[in-house]
């Protein structure tokens, strides 16, 4: 069904609106705070907010953790794969439809399917590397029949960003320096 060019305009500021960006700053918000903050009435607020998430453009709210503070290592693992098909996206599609990861003790933080030299990217997080290595090796043993190349798994030593938040202890970058 085509958009006419009045509920696309529509969209297009829904979408590029004071109230997206207030949500993306701080979704914990009221949207009696925001509504003061934007000097806007708080249905008019609660309108665009639902409209966003009605039409996907939200599709979750989540808390940025310090993973290292639960006793966690985040790792990143960047895979080749052979070109999407039917079977491959099923594949992928029911292993996080059953959970498979949180049998494993190991918390999923990002899977994206990308461009570029790897196609995914999995960012997750285990509390030691034995764990990591499991989730690894189940990964590889799951998709093998996909697989171009061995995975590679990477730990991740400091987030500086992340969901687009500065790390409030970004100071600690300097204990990666150098003696």
């Amino acid at each position: 069904m085509k958009m006419t060019e009045k509920e696309s305009k529509g969209n297009k500021e829904t979408y590029n609106s004071d109230v997206l960006k207030s949500l993306i700053v701080d979704p914990t918000r009221s949207v009696v705070e925001i509504a003061k903050e934007l000097r806007s009435y708080r249905q008019k607020v609660w309108r665009k907010k639902k409209a966003l998430e009605d039409s996907k453009v939200i599709w979750g709210y989540t808390a940025v953790v310090d993973e290292s503070k639960l006793g966690h290592v985040m790792y990143l693992m960047l895979m080749k794969m052979k070109p999407m098909d039917h079977d491959l996206a099923d594949l992928i599609i029911q292993r996080q439809q059953r959970g498979a990861y949180q049998k494993q003790q190991v918390h999923l933080i990002n899977i994206l399917y990308v461009n570029g030299t790897y196609d995914w990217v999995i960012m997750f997080s285990a509390p030691n590397h034995a764990i990591a290595r499991r989730y690894y090796d189940s990964i590889r043993m799951h998709y093998e029949n996909y697989l171009l190349e061995k995975p590679l798994m990477i730990d991740v030593n400091f987030q500086v960003i992340r969901e687009g938040k500065v790390n409030p202890d970004v100071e600690r970058l300097h204990d990666f320096e150098p003696l």
